[in-house]
């Protein structure tokens, strides 16, 4: 049984720290992006791509852009926008090791509240989080206001979610913003 929501592997961002496109790093053979969804997507009863269809057309998803607006909170309007299931899954292009039980148990985490949203030492995981559709007014005036991806927390029911006590742990989110980090995993594979 799929989940019925939608994957929305996140792509795009300008990489400044890594110096190019974190999507579109090689690994195993493939764009990194493309190897997140194919774990990741076969779950859910949709999957897409937030981010320019000019640059990730050859990934084989539907890619939805952002609304004149730009980082993570821009897609994650445009996304919960588009999206034809009630919740969607978040999920950076750069985390190789996302750990499918763990998306289930952030899936029945989700009852009950608007969001569920990893929380680990370093804060809260955003981009490994679901969704209701029911926080689209809330992300719709936090992106007015210019705030931050947390930036309408207040007006939600989230669930912040141990990362620690999730199947995989924090190595399921590990993501990759600089090359010294993109080297650190991929020596782990």
């Amino acid at each position: 049984m799929r989940l019925p929501a939608t994957a929305v592997i996140f792509c795009g961002g300008r990489s400044t720290r890594m110096g190019r496109d974190k999507a579109l790093l090689d690994w195993k053979g493939k764009p990194l992006a493309l190897h997140v969804a194919e774990r990741i997507a076969p779950m859910f009863e949709r999957a897409v791509i937030s981010g320019s269809p000019g640059l990730y057309r050859g990934l084989g998803l539907r890619c939805v852009p952002d609304l004149g607006g730009s980082g993570p909170l821009a897609g994650l309007f445009a996304t919960l926008l588009d999206a034809q299931t009630p919740a969607i899954f978040a999920i950076a292009c750069d985390m190789p090791f996302a750990d499918p039980s763990a998306v289930l148990e952030l899936w029945k985490r989700l009852k009950g509240f608007d969001a569920a949203i990893p929380i680990s030492p370093s804060g809260p995981e955003p981009l490994h989080a679901f969704y209701s559709k029911r926080v689209l007014p809330a992300v719709g005036r936090a992106l007015e206001g210019k705030a931050r991806m947390t930036g309408w927390w207040g007006e939600c029911r989230v669930a912040r979610v141990n990362a620690a006590g999730l199947p995989g742990g924090e190595r399921g989110m590990a993501d990759c913003d600089t090359p010294a980090e993109w080297n650190t995993i991929r020596r782990v594979q």
